[in-house]
């Protein structure tokens, strides 16, 4: 794809932090065109901010492009988390990081606690702290760690994929039914979600 004979009409170039080239907005942005963002990993569509030049494929979604350069987040309360253009390299150079809440790797954004070593993908930092699940009635609740739900649990079942859950990964849970679910089961029903 020619990205720059394909997007009109050309809008003025921004800088982000994240990428050493200029960016240029672009809305048109669609779903066939299978195009993931630089910063989160995930496909884009709409509006997005794209590498102006021709070998370079960086591109951020908008909502990536505006992200907080710190985060106050509730699942870490002791320090601010900084927004890394790229996790930090480990002993042996490589770049990635195991998100805290999800226990996946990543190699894009990352809100990083240098201090604690805490690391949240941006897709995790903006979970919301209800949603309504395809698979229950009620609405889920978001937990930090299934011992935050009661101090006396001592395993975590995904009640969606029967698989056990750590303590330190985040959960959505509804207490009335006893149901819960890590979050890579977490499949939001879009018609009825909460924020």
């Amino acid at each position: 794809m020619h990205k720059h004979y394909t997007y009109f009409p050309l809008r003025p170039c921004v800088n982000h932090f994240s990428h050493n080239h200029p960016l240029r907005p672009i809305d048109q942005i669609r779903e066939q065109d299978e195009l993931v963002c630089s910063g989160c990993g995930l496909q884009v569509v709409g509006s997005t901010f794209i590498c102006t030049k021709s070998d370079c494929n960086f591109l951020l979604h908008k909502s990536c492009f505006e992200l907080n350069s710190l985060l106050p987040h509730q699942s870490h309360p002791r320090h601010l988390l900084q927004l890394l253009p790229v996790p930090p390299p480990d002993d042996h150079g490589v770049r990635l990081f195991v998100c805290d809440a999800c226990d996946d790797y990543g190699t894009g954004f990352d809100y990083h606690c240098s201090v604690c070593e805490f690391d949240l993908h941006v897709g995790c930092a903006r979970l919301p702290k209800t949603i309504k699940h395809v698979d229950h009635r009620h609405l889920l609740t978001l937990y930090y760690s299934f011992s935050c739900i009661n101090p006396d649990i001592v395993s975590f079942v995904c009640d969606v994929c029967g698989q056990h859950v750590e303590n330190k990964l985040w959960v959505y849970y509804c207490d009335e039914c006893d149901f819960g679910i890590h979050l890579r089961c977490t499949i939001p029903d879009c018609t009825d979600r909460l924020s």
